[in-house]
């Protein structure tokens, strides 16, 4: 009888501890482990991408470190091409993405996403010899050079006329089309297109629209609740100090 009863005893045990782990949440998971880990798409400049010695950098890396620290662990970071980004965080291979990523309705009915943390529009550019784009409504009866699945692909979608869309993994191929000439435009984030003109002397931004629409945030699975709560709360903590400020300043100078 005794045998008995530590026998089932013993398989209580296992169960409530067994139940404890399986009902951890990832914020507990965050901290047991002392990192967070955050996908993003390192070739988003000046959000995130490599620089000269190989080192994924940018305002969100930057913002993501700051992150990790006021959950008191370290933030490492995943490169992930940004078709297969979304995917890759339902199958749980990071916590949370970082990585530019506008706030739109779309991605609401399917991820959680945090309080805006940057604030874009979408930017046109071309070359430097093309006077025929002066803005939007121009890009009727062209081909139009995007990355795939971004906002800007979104919003010449959205304008009827468009002669073409080409759509691409990543931003540098989109410029690379418009530089030889079989693309009329690219159209991306502002905060994107105005740091790739320092590099494109033959390229030049020619309107922006969708003013001030484009809305960065953290994107978290649906159930991460408490792990959304704690980010918001880290961003706030982060503006209140003015780390904020001193990371906008690093990467985009004046604050707006």
């Amino acid at each position: 009888m005794k045998r008995n009863y530590l026998f089932w005893l013993g398989i209580l045990v296992f169960s409530l501890a067994f139940a404890s782990i399986a009902s951890a949440s990832t914020l507990d998971e965050i901290k047991a482990r002392g990192k967070i880990i955050i996908g993003t798409d390192a070739t988003y400049p000046p959000m995130e991408f490599y620089d000269e010695s190989g080192e994924i950098v940018g305002f969100d890396i930057d913002l993501g470190k700051a992150i990790a620290e006021e959950l008191g662990v370290e933030a490492v970071f995943i490169d992930t091409a940004w078709d297969g980004i979304f995917p890759a965080l339902d199958a749980k291979k990071f916590d949370i993405i970082m990585s530019a990523t506008s706030i739109t309705e779309e991605r609401l009915k399917s991820k959680a996403m945090s309080d805006p943390y940057y604030i874009t529009s979408q930017a046109i550019a071309v070359r430097k010899d093309n006077d025929s784009i002066k803005g939007p409504e121009d890009l009727v009866g062209k081909v139009i050079a995007v990355q795939i699945g971004t906002t800007g692909d979104l919003a010449v979608s959205e304008i009827e006329g468009v002669k073409e869309i080409k759509r691409f993994d990543t931003t540098d191929k989109a410029y690379m089309e418009v530089m030889n000439g079989r693309a009329d435009a690219v159209v991306n984030d502002l905060s994107e297109v105005a740091y790739r003109m320092k590099f494109l002397p033959d390229m030049k931004i020619v309107a922006t629209f969708k003013e001030g629409e484009e809305n960065y945030g953290v994107t978290l699975r649906k159930e991460d609740t408490d792990l959304l709560e704690a980010i918001n709360q880290a961003l706030k903590n982060i503006k209140e100090s003015g780390k904020y400020d001193q990371i906008y300043q690093k990467w985009f100078g004046e604050i707006k």
